[in-house]
């Protein structure tokens, strides 16, 4: 048995039945600290310590247990990492608390976002949305609820909901149709079909740059689900529209319907992160502000399909590619001029005269 200094504190480290147990006694004075060392040898002997296990070591097999084989995996090794580096690979799993937590998620925040393929530093900082995934909900709690179940170790009582960072409600976008028409007319001619596709059906961005070998008849099949594939259902005109851009890009060597016609009449295909820059800047000009580029255009697809389905969520759902209706609620939101138009319908009273407008909007003078 052994104890060692780390800054102030005293840590012990020794081994029972050939495993290693090591962790802060939380002591200043060596002789606390020994006396600390040999309570925890005692209950090592008897069975009673599973502290030895480092996060990284947890980490490693919750994922291989849970996260290895899912389609997120990418993005969860990459939200691990953000973890690990701020939590500490080698901090015992049963030391961790909420005060570690704390710190940790407060390094997180001032962390500038890396952008570009070298990862250079920006002036901006992660949302506080992101900040709970890599910290929390994604990465540390369910490791830790897997360590304390799985691997016997033990794991302290952590307040998640008290340091969870506060996040702005969840608002559902809808654009009206001079908003829709100012960003079309900012947005360069060969993207413009792409927004269309994207306000119908509600896509994500990366599921809207489909494969040509996802096409079948008048479907799309763009991702695979647990309960099936994604399945996007064209109208029939824009199924013949699709078929028409399928042809031409086949002939030009092409495995996407997104393209741009040069001056020669050779087609160059459309990369998802120049629509999604170009929408930001068409939006910017349009004078159209707090505005997602690509996922408000998914709110909106869903918003517009629930209000003229008269408030089918089943298709809304059917449409975004919910796994579960609760994921489809956040859409069944009443506006007050929906509630207004209802109102009038069931007491039969007539509509006023809009009031005469004395200046343009900002949209409108975009146009």
């Amino acid at each position: 048995m052994s104890v060692f200094k780390r800054g102030e504190i005293w840590w012990y480290d020794f081994t029972v039945r050939g495993e290693r147990f090591r962790g802060s006694t939380g002591a200043r004075l060596k002789e606390d600290a020994l006396t600390i060392e040999k309570r925890e040898h005692r209950k090592a002997l008897v069975g009673g310590l599973h502290q030895s296990l480092t996060l990284e070591e947890a980490t490693d097999l919750w994922f291989q247990a849970k996260g290895a084989d899912k389609k997120s995996a990418k993005t969860t090794a990459l939200r691990i990492e953000i973890m690990l580096r701020h939590m500490g690979q080698n901090v015992l799993v049963g030391e961790i608390g909420a005060r570690h937590i704390t710190a940790a998620i407060n390094a997180r925040r001032v962390e500038p976002i890396l952008r570009g393929k070298n990862r250079v530093e920006s002036k901006a900082y992660p949302s506080n949305s992101t900040v709970n995934r890599d910290m929390i909900d994604s990465t540390l709690r369910p490791i830790l609820n897997y360590a304390r179940r799985n691997l016997e170790a033990t794991v302290k009582e952590i307040p998640w909901s008290d340091l969870r960072l506060s996040e702005p409600r969840e608002r559902v976008r809808f654009f009206s149709d001079e908003e829709i028409a100012a960003w079309e007319a900012n947005l360069p001619v060969w993207h413009r079909p792409l927004l269309h596709f994207i306000l119908r059906y509600g896509v994500r961005l990366k599921e809207a740059f489909f494969p040509l070998s996802a096409m079948h008849g008048d479907d799309i099949y763009t991702r695979d689900r647990k309960n099936g594939p994604q399945v996007i259902t064209l109208i029939p005109e824009d199924a013949a529209e699709m078929r028409a851009r399928a042809g031409r890009a086949v002939a030009a060597g092409l495995d996407t319907v997104w393209f741009r016609e040069m001056r020669d009449g050779s087609l160059t295909p459309i990369h998802w992160r120049g629509f999604q820059s170009a929408s930001g800047v068409a939006l910017k000009r349009a004078g159209l502000t707090d505005v997602r580029a690509v996922h408000d255009a998914r709110h909106h697809a869903g918003t517009t399909l629930l209000r003229q389905s008269g408030g089918n969520l089943a298709a809304v759902k059917e449409l975004l590619g919910h796994e579960a209706i609760a994921s489809t609620m956040r859409y069944a939101h009443t506006s007050r001029d929906d509630l207004r138009r209802t109102l009038r319908h069931v007491y039969a009273t007539p509509e006023a005269e809009p009031a005469k407008k004395t200046r343009k909007s900002k949209v409108l003078k975009a146009v």
